[in-house]
């Protein structure tokens, strides 16, 4: 491995400050290891007995660095600080607790070895020193980083493993209760003495579809993580399409008292992909019915322009949302007031990901106390798919 870094140590020896360096490796230990006590109090004595036990090899092997030429004695630098790295990982350090540490070392170093030679460092030798401490944080920050990445790799294999089993099993299970839920309210229908026990049906069964809800945004927002999701353009009616998703919400609609309104030409014709089309629309339907509670919810299209292209919108009489917090509205977990509604903060978040997919325009206007209105400009697929690429 090449380190151009380095060049002046593997070219030239500094012997005078090896020297130095190893007579007062205690004093630089002893330093070191108090100012980390002032500067990281929540550091344990576990802390201490590492930089006891395994710094004084690190600074044993900047002074090999610094005897030597050629790049053997560097390659000791490496191995050291990469278990040093390590070792504070595993203590719970975070990365910049572990710079800062290496910022205190170089002091105390610099310091130490002046004060030894009697004078102070010349401009090489002060490079040399910093050139060793250098190597030495870089390649503790990279064993440091390493074991982090794993770490995250791990939790996101976990997280995928509780995932599937939401889509799977726990899914599953939730259907089968739904479909037992239709049959009883079905089975109890028209016995007013059990107009009660058909509203607790009814709660369960919101309740039900709220969490399948949740669940299948989670799923969706871990497919765009992953990169597993595919566009496939083909033809879109989308009087269809909207009237659908219209459709769909129109059970959660009624229940809460509000209307949904689908306005689109019968002729409107686009070429996108269905699914991410659809996916957008549903996430801006479901949070705009989530936060109406009177008046009505309209969705439509229009032609934006002579090119062929449309533009969806989803038009509420909810709350509203301050200017503020527009700009980071698709933000995953992110949301603004919720006015007592429950949520994860994924809808839109899934919605913008589908629009980036498709090259579409995904944004949101809105004031509050005069409800929100959310765009979606498609593109001309067709065209994009003549042109050469």
């Amino acid at each position: 491995m090449v380190h151009p870094p380095l060049d002046l140590l593997t070219r030239r020896s500094f012997p005078d400050l090896a020297a130095a360096l190893r007579a007062r490796a205690g004093q630089v230990l002893e330093r070191w290891g108090e100012a980390v006590r002032r500067t990281l109090p929540a550091a344990d004595e576990l802390t201490f007995a590492q930089l006891r036990d395994n710094c004084p090899r690190v600074l044993e092997q900047i002074a090999d660095a610094l005897a030597a030429t050629g790049p053997a004695a560097a390659d000791g630098v490496f191995s050291i600080s990469a278990e040093h790295g390590s070792t504070r990982f595993h203590q719970s350090f975070n990365l910049n607790e572990l710079l800062i540490e290496y910022h205190l070392l170089r002091r105390a170093v610099l310091e130490e070895v002046a004060d030894q030679l009697g004078r102070d460092l010349t401009g090489d030798e002060s490079l040399a020193v910093n050139l060793g401490i250098d190597v030495s944080m870089r390649q503790a920050s990279v064993a440091f980083s390493d074991h982090q990445t794993r770490q995250l790799q791990a939790a996101n294999e976990a997280q995928s493993k509780y995932l599937s089993f939401l889509s799977h099993d726990l899914r599953g299970g939730l259907n089968g209760v739904f479909l037992m839920i239709e049959v009883l309210k079905r089975e109890l229908a028209g016995q007013s003495q059990l107009a009660e026990t058909l509203q607790d049906l009814d709660m369960m069964r919101r309740s039900i579809l709220d969490t399948v809800g949740t669940m299948d945004r989670f799923l969706h927002a871990e497919r765009f993580r992953k990169g597993k999701v595919q566009v496939n353009p083909g033809p879109v009616n989308l009087h269809s399409v909207l009237g659908e998703i219209g459709a769909q919400f129109s059970y959660q609609a009624k229940n809460k008292g509000i209307e949904i309104k689908v306005d689109v030409p019968r002729t409107a014709e686009t070429v996108s992909d269905r699914e991410l089309l659809g996916l957008i629309v549903q996430n801006l339907v479901a949070n705009a019915v989530k936060y109406t509670s009177k008046g009505t919810v309209r969705v439509g299209a229009s032609p934006a322009g002579a090119d062929g292209t449309w533009q969806v919108e989803v038009a509420d009489q909810g709350p509203g949302i301050a200017a503020d917090k527009l700009s980071e509205l698709f933000d995953s977990f992110t949301r603004g007031l919720t006015y007592g509604q429950s949520g994860v903060g994924l809808g839109l978040t899934i919605a913008h990901h589908a629009a980036d997919l498709l090259g579409a325009r995904l944004w949101a206007e809105s004031n509050p106390g005069q409800g929100s209105r959310f765009f979606v400009q498609l593109p001309d697929m067709a065209r994009n798919q003549a042109e050469p690429g």
